[in-house]
C-alpha cells in the first residue's frame, strides 16, 4: 500500500469536505469575499500565519538558506512589516470595511481609474505568486503520491480550484486550520528527528562554521552589500503589502480583533520562519552535495530522514502550506474581476444593477481561470520558487506600500500623488525583474523592488505637494475628527 498516495487521498477528502461544507452559507458577496467578516483572533491569527507561510516559503526558504546562509530569512525583515500592519493599518482598514485593497485604494484617492489599475496589479501579482505556489505544490504532491509530475498539477490545481471556488472565504480559512494541523505534525516531525543529528542548534552553528564558512555572519554566503539590503527590504515592504495577509484584517469581527490577530499572527510566524532557518542549516550540513537546485532540499531531507509514514505526514504538510496561499490568493483574483473591475468601476458608476448570484458566478469563473493559468505557468517556469515569489511581492509592494501607508497617516496625501507613484513603482519594478531574468548583471544585483520603490517614494511626495489631497468627505471616512460607528 502507498502511504503516501493514503495519507494525501485522507487529506484531499478533508479540504473537499470544508469546501462541500462552506458553500451552503455563500449566499452573498460579503460572505464569499469577507466571510459575513465574523472571524475572531483564534481564527483569524492561524488563517494568518498559514497563507503566509506558504510552500515558497518551507521548499524555497529552505534551500534559499542553504544556500545562501541564515541571514537570507531574516526574521527581523518580516516583523517590522507586520508591525506597520499592526500600528497602522489593522483598524483603520478594519473600519472601513471595504472587500479588497483596490476598494481602499479606490475611495481613500477618490478615483475609479486607481481602483482599476489596483485591481491590475492585484491580478498580476496574484497569478505570478500563484505560479510559485503551485509549483510547489505539485513538487511535493508527486513526492507524496508517486505520481508524474503533470498528473500531481492538474490533480492539485483541480482541488484548490474546486474548494475555493465553492466555498469562499470561509472555506480558505477553515481550511486554512486544517492545513495548520497538518504542518505541525509534519514539520514538528522532521526537526524532532533532525534536531541530534545536527546537535541543536549549537552543534548545527559549529559544524556550518567549518563546511560552509560565513554561513552564520551577518552577510551570509554569496551577497554584495547591495543585494542583502535590497532582498530584506523586499521582504519588509512584502509583508505589510501582501495581500492574502492584509485584505484578512477585513473579515475580522470587529477593530480589536484586527489588531490582536495580526499581533498573534506575527509571534507564530516568528516561530515557524525560526523553524524554516534551522532546516536550511541541516540541507546545508546533510544532504547540499550532489543537489540539482536548491529547491530538492527540503524534499530530500524528508525523503533521507523519515520512514514512508512521517514523509508522507511531512509532505502533506507542505502541501497545506501552499494551498492555503493559493485559496487566498484566488479569492481576491476572483474580486478583483467581479468586485473592483466590474461591480466598482463599470456597472456601479452607470447606474447598473447586477444580482449578487452575478457577482458570484463571475468570480467563479475567474477562479478556474486563473487557476489554470497558474498550473501552465508552474509547469513551464524554471526559476526558483522563492525567487517566483519575491518578484510577485515587489510589484505589488512598489505599487502599494506608499499609497497604503501614507494614504493612512498623511491626510496630505494627494489622489494624483498616489496613482502615479502606485504605477510607476509597478512598471519600473516589473521591467527591472525582466532585466534579471534576462541575465544582466546590473539588474541581478538590485532586487526588482528597489527601483520601483524609490520611484514611488519621490514621486508621492513631490506630486503631492503639487496637487490638491482628497475632498474633506473622504478624509473624514480615514481620518474621523468624532466617533463613529463601525460599518459592516
Amino acid at each position: 500500500m502507498n502511504i503516501g498516495l493514503v495519507i494525501f487521498g485522507v487529506y484531499l477528502l478533508i479540504m473537499v469536505g470544508i469546501g462541500i461544507f462552506a458553500a451552503k452559507l455563500q449566499k452573498s458577496t460579503a460572505a464569499y469575499w469577507v466571510a459575513d467578516r465574523g472571524f475572531g483572533v483564534p481564527v483569524l491569527a492561524i488563517a494568518i500565519l498559514v497563507s503566509i507561510m506558504h510552500g515558497g516559503t518551507i521548499i524555497g526558504g529552505t534551500g534559499a538558506i542553504a544556500a545562501r546562509g541564515a541571514t537570507t530569512l531574516n526574521n527581523l525583515s518580516f516583523a517590522l512589516g507586520f508591525m506597520v500592519v499592526l500600528f497602522f493599518m489593522a483598524r483603520k482598514l478594519r473600519r472601513f470595511g471595504g472587500f479588497t485593497l483596490p476598494d481602499f485604494l479606490g475611495d481613500r484617492f477618490e478615483s475609479h481609474n486607481f481602483r482599476v489599475f489596483s485591481a491590475f496589479v492585484v491580478l498580476v501579482s496574484a497569478v505570478v505568486s500563484l505560479v510559485a505556489q503551485t509549483k510547489a505544490m505539485s513538487v511535493v504532491v508527486m513526492q507524496l503520491s508517486g505520481l508524474s509530475l503533470t498528473t500531481s498539477l492538474i490533480l492539485a490545481t483541480a482541488i484548490f480550484v474546486f474548494y475555493t471556488s465553492i466555498g469562499g472565504m470561509m472555506a480558505a480559512v477553515w481550511t486554512d486550520i486544517a492545513q495548520w494541523l497538518f504542518m505541525v505534525v509534519g514539520l514538528g516531525a522532521l526537526a524532532y528527528v533532525l534536531w541530534p543529528v545536527v546537535g541543536g542548534l549549537s552543534g548545527m552553528a559549529d559544524k556550518l562554521n567549518v563546511a560552509a564558512p560565513g554561513w552564520t555572519s551577518i552577510m551570509g554566503t554569496g551577497w554584495s552589500p547591495m543585494g542583502l539590503f535590497t532582498w530584506h527590504l523586499v521582504w519588509f515592504i512584502a509583508y505589510f503589502t501582501r495581500i492574502e495577509f492584509v485584505t484578512k484584517v477585513y473579515s475580522a469581527r470587529d477593530e480589536a480583533t484586527a489588531e490582536k490577530s495580526v499581533a498573534w499572527g506575527l509571534l507564530l510566524i516568528l516561530v515557524f520562519f525560526s523553524i524554516t532557518v534551522f532546516f536550511g542549516g541541516a540541507a546545508r550540513l546533510l544532504v547540499w552535495d550532489g543537489l540539482k537546485s536548491p529547491d530538492q532540499a527540503f524534499p530530500t531531507l524528508i525523503a533521507k530522514y523519515l520512514s514512508p509514514f512521517w514523509q508522507a505526514m511531512a509532505l502533506a504538510g507542505v502541501a497545506s502550506a501552499a494551498m492555503s496561499t493559493v485559496s487566498s490568493l484566488l479569492l481576491l483574483s476572483g474580486a478583483a474581476i467581479a468586485h473592483d473591475f466590474l461591480r466598482k468601476s463599470y456597472f456601479e458608476p452607470r447606474g447598473i444593477q447586477k444580482s449578487e448570484e452575478y457577482y458570484l458566478r463571475v468570480s467563479k469563473i475567474t477562479l478556474l481561470a486563473v487557476g489554470v493559468l497558474a498550473a501552465v505557468g508552474a509547469y513551464y517556469t524554471p526559476t526558483l520558487i522563492l525567487t517566483i515569489v519575491s518578484y510577485a511581492v515587489a510589484l505589488t509592494g512598489a505599487a502599494f506600500a506608499m499609497p497604503i501607508l501614507l494614504g493612512l497617516v498623511w491626510r496630505r496625501t494627494s489622489p494624483k500623488g498616489a496613482y502615479v507613484a502606485s504605477v510607476a513603482g509597478f512598471v519600473l519594478s516589473g521591467v527591472w525583474a525582466i532585466f534579471t531574468e534576462m541575465g544582466f548583471a546590473w539588474a541581478k544585483n538590485i532586487h526588482p523592488i528597489f527601483p520601483g520603490l524609490v520611484a514611488s517614494i519621490v514621486l508621492i511626495v513631490v506630486v503631492t505637494l503639487h496637487t490638491p489631497p482628497a475632498s474633506e468627505k473622504t478624509l473624514e471616512i480615514f481620518f474621523p475628527t468624532k466617533p463613529r460607528q463601525l460599518e459592516n
